[in-house]
C-alpha cells in the first residue's frame, strides 16, 4: 500500500507521490525539508515487515550501495525505520533522485537500440560489475528494470537483493545476466520462452538456462557476438569476468568515439 503524500518521516523527508513499485519497495519523491532539495526516498512493503527484519534490510542495502561509490550507482544519502500511525514500522532510504526512465520501459515501447548504444549501456554495467565483485558484492538482480537511462549516465539500482560474497559462481550469474541483458537490447526478443521482451524481471538465474543464442543481426560486429555468447555460456567458469566483458566492450566502441572527434 502506498503512503499517503505529505507522510512525513523523521520529521524531514517529505513525500510529495509515487515514483516506482518493487517487489518488496516502494520508491516515493520527496523533499528533504532540512536542505531544500528533491530526493527519491526507497520504503520496505509489507511483506519486509512480515519478516521482521526491517532495520537489517535498510540497513545492508544502505551500506553495500554506499560501498560502490561509483559514478553509475545512486549516492545514499540516509537510512533508517520510523514508526507510523497505524503502529506499524517502516524502513526507508533517501537516493539521490534519477530523471530519465528505465531499461524496460524503453524496451516495452518496442524501440531497438542500434548495437553501439547498447553496449555503451552494458560497458557502464560491466564496470559497476567490476568493482562491486573487486569488492565482495554481487547484485543478484541484474534486469531491465533496475537499469535506469539518465541524461547524465546508465546508473544501476536496487541493491536490495545484493550480497557480500567471495564466490565466484555468484559472480559469474552476474555476467550470465549481463549477456541476457545485451541479447535483449540487441534483438528486442528474450533468449527465454516468452511473450514479454522485459520479463522474466528479475535477474536471478532461473533453474533453467537460456539455450547459448545465435545473434543473427546485421552489422554487428563479431566480437559482440561472441561477447555475448561466452556471457551466457552454460558453464560459469567458462565466462568472461566482469573486468574482461568491461574492456571488450569499451574497445568495442572505441573506433567509434574516434571517428566522432
Amino acid at each position: 500500500m502506498w503512503l499517503p503524500v505529505g507522510t512525513a518521516l523523521s520529521g524531514r523527508y517529505v513525500l510529495t507521490g509515487p515514483l516506482a513499485m518493487g517487489g518488496v519497495s516502494h520508491v516515493y519523491r520527496a523533499v528533504d525539508t532540512v536542505q531544500g532539495v528533491t530526493r527519491a526516498v526507497k520504503c520496505l512493503s509489507g511483506r519486509a515487515h512480515q519478516r521482521n527484519a526491517v532495520p537489517e534490510l535498510v540497513r545492508r542495502e544502505a551500506m553495500i550501495t554506499t560501498r560502490l561509490r561509483h559514478p553509475n550507482v545512486p549516492r545514499v544519502y540516509d537510512y533508517g525505520d520510523v514508526a507510523l500511525p497505524n503502529g506499524s514500522t517502516i524502513g526507508f532510504m533517501v537516493l539521490e533522485l534519477l530523471q530519465g526512465e528505465s531499461l524496460s520501459a524503453r524496451m516495452e515501447r518496442r524501440i531497438l537500440l542500434s548495437w553501439d548504444e547498447a553496449t555503451r549501456i552494458a560497458a557502464s554495467i560491466a564496470d559497476v560489475l567490476t568493482v562491486a565483485h573487486r569488492r565482495g558484492i554481487t547484485h543478484r538482480d541484474l534486469n531491465p528494470d533496475n537499469v535506469m537511462l539518465t541524461p547524465a549516465a546508465v546508473k544501476i539500482i536496487d541493491y536490495g537483493l545484493a550480497r557480500s560474497t567471495d564466490d565466484g559462481v555468484s559472480r559469474a550469474d552476474d555476467v550470465y545476466a549481463l549477456g541476457v541483458l545485451l541479447y535483449r537490447m540487441l534483438t528486442g526478443g528474450s533468449p527465454y520462452q516468452t511473450r514479454s521482451i522485459g520479463r522474466p524481471r528479475r535477474g536471478l538465474i532461473p533453474a533453467s538456462l537460456a539455450p547459448v543464442p545465435v545473434l543473427a543481426v546485421p552489422g554487428l560486429p563479431t566480437a559482440l557476438s561472441d561477447l555475448v555468447r561466452a556471457c551466457m555460456d552454460k558453464s560459469p567458469p567458462n565466462r568472461p569476468s566482469a573486468r574482461e566483458a568491461s574492456i571488450t566492450l569499451w574497445r568495442l566502441l572505441t573506433p567509434i568515439q574516434v571517428g566522432g572527434n
